[in-house]
């Protein structure tokens, strides 16, 4: 891997900014100071130093959240009085730190904006993350949407055919009605505010929206704001959806 990535999966910072310390010089790899941000690494075999300690690698962490309304999914925005990292164990950290043993760097497998609530997954797992995304693999995700008026079955028709936003088509895969305005909704895409924009396009107004389920992971069992560790049969179970892309 890029030597970038080699440090941003220890926990020194983000990939682009890792990238700025390479360039200045503050990375030596085998005791050779590396300018190069081509350079390809092997955290098991090459000695990788940052100002003079060496990365410490981890193990894969898989852990999901029960995001509450409020909290941004992001730390590039400096005005964000509430992330989501501020839920996360103590472990499991970002942003510029050294690197210590004991502490682990990880990022949200997509995103929630900050009025949404619901499952976010939390790894260091760069690969799984990327298959997670990717449409081709068809992960489904299950959203409970609260709208401010009755849900018309006509529209039913519509969102499963597809609904034309400003940079696509989008559309759902399943839709259950829970209530006249509770209505559950299953995509496999994942664009920006996807949900909220294709039922402004039907003129209805999203009053609430909750990620209840992403593939075989769900919110059963934890309270907004709580989050815990996959089990290994979870971790299995993701990686087996991902193994091969649908024909």
């Amino acid at each position: 891997m890029r030597i970038a990535r080699a440090m941003a999966l220890a926990g020194i910072d983000s990939r682009r900014k890792c990238e700025i310390h390479v360039t200045n010089g503050a990375v030596t790899v085998n005791g050779e100071v590396v300018r190069d941000l081509g350079r390809q690494v092997n955290p098991e075999k090459d000695a990788i130093l940052f100002r003079g300690r060496m990365l410490q690698f981890h193990k894969d962490v898989y852990y999901i959240l029960n995001k509450p309304a409020g909290y941004t999914t992001t730390t590039d925005d400096p005005y964000a009085e509430k992330t989501v990292f501020d839920l996360l164990p103590s472990a499991l950290i970002t942003g510029s730190h050294q690197p210590r043993a004991s502490r682990t760097r990880v990022f949200s497998v997509g995103r929630l904006d900050r009025d949404s609530e619901g499952l976010l997954l939390f790894t260091n797992d760069g690969e799984l993350a990327n298959r997670l995304m990717h449409p081709r693999y068809q992960v489904g995700k299950w959203y409970e949407v609260k709208l401010n008026r009755a849900f018309a079955p006509a529209d039913k028709t519509a969102l499963m055919q597809g609904v034309r936003l400003e940079d696509g088509i989008a559309s759902v895969k399943q839709i259950h009605a829970c209530s006249q305005r509770v209505i559950r909704v299953l995509v496999h895409e994942g664009k920006k505010r996807e949900i909220r924009r294709i039922f402004e396009a039907l003129d209805y107004k999203v009053l609430r929206l909750i990620r209840i389920a992403m593939g075989p992971l769900t919110l059963r069992g934890l309270l907004p704001g709580r989050g815990r560790y996959l089990t290994l049969l979870e971790i299995a179970q993701l990686k087996q959806l991902t193994t091969s892309a649908p024909a």
